[in-house]
């Protein structure tokens, strides 16, 4: 597909503050929001800002096709994050998308285990929507540092989920790190499991799915250039057929199975 037919000018709608530093940016563009899918990302030029030359990947958390609306939960980490901050409702986004392999949710219904930390909760929010859409049972185990930094919860309460709660300090829910906790939950009867989170929690959770052999699919967070599969900055390691091979986050992923994505141990 040609870069200039996935290049859109969107609309902001909403953009407000969530929890201490994670912000919710509502766009509204109509074939953006019916062509993306869960776990697919966009990438964002804040034109208003010339130093800012790179565009920015973000994980879309959902989208609302009746309503045209995608919705980007972001975490101000640098200049282009703060800058977004500015945005208000009736400016334009030059944003490039969607980009990337999404999830694959299954037709039937099914027991799924939601596992999420950090910014990387958000793009489960659409995972949820598609399963309970399918009316599959969604348990979600989530992660964050401490009570001002939890957001989301509403969200997948109203798609049915069963939703746990770990904060590092304890301040909220569970006390200690998601990793803590998984063990337990992947001994009920869980058909599939989507990962999506900080490389550290990735690295400790995914060994656990394994041992369970139960399917899954993980979607990494890696630095990516163009987001368009030119710049090769955002390479993984993958296992297919036995045999190891790079592949590019950003086209081949973010998405990959479970038992395929390579972990930095096992390389």
């Amino acid at each position: 597909m040609e870069k200039s037919s996935l290049q859109h000018k969107a609309t902001v709608i909403e953009n407000r503050k969530l929890c201490r530093d994670h912000y919710l940016l509502v766009l509204q563009k109509e074939h953006l929001s019916k062509a993306v899918l869960p776990g697919q990302f966009v990438n964002i030029r804040i034109h208003s800002k010339e130093e800012l030359l790179l565009r920015r990947p973000f994980s879309v958390a959902r989208s609302n096709p009746e309503r045209s609306l995608v919705e980007i939960v972001y975490r101000v980490v640098g200049k282009g994050t703060a800058a977004m901050t500015g945005l208000s409702p009736g400016e334009t986004v030059d944003v490039l998308g969607p980009l990337g392999k999404g999830f694959c949710l299954p037709e039937q219904p099914m027991t799924c285990l939601l596992i999420g930390g950090g910014v990387g909760i958000a793009p489960l929010w659409g995972v949820a929507k598609g399963l309970s859409e399918r009316r599959s049972q969604i348990i979600a185990l989530l992660g964050f540092r401490s009570l001002d930094a939890v957001y989301g919860l509403d969200v997948l309460r109203d798609y049915g989920s069963e939703t746990i709660v770990a904060t590092d300090d304890g301040s909220f829910g569970l006390r200690g790190l998601v990793s803590d906790h998984v063990e337990g939950i992947l001994k009920r009867k869980i058909d599939r499991v989507y990962v999506c989170g900080p490389p550290l929690m990735l690295k400790a959770v995914i060994p656990m799915i394994r041992r369970e052999k139960i399917r899954g699919e993980v979607s990494v967070e890696e630095r990516m250039g163009c987001g368009f599969g030119v710049c090769l900055s955002c390479a993984v390691h993958v296992r297919k057929e036995g045999v190891v091979e790079k592949q590019r986050a950003c086209t081949e992923g973010p998405v990959f199975d479970v038992e395929e994505i390579v972990l930095d141990d096992e390389t």
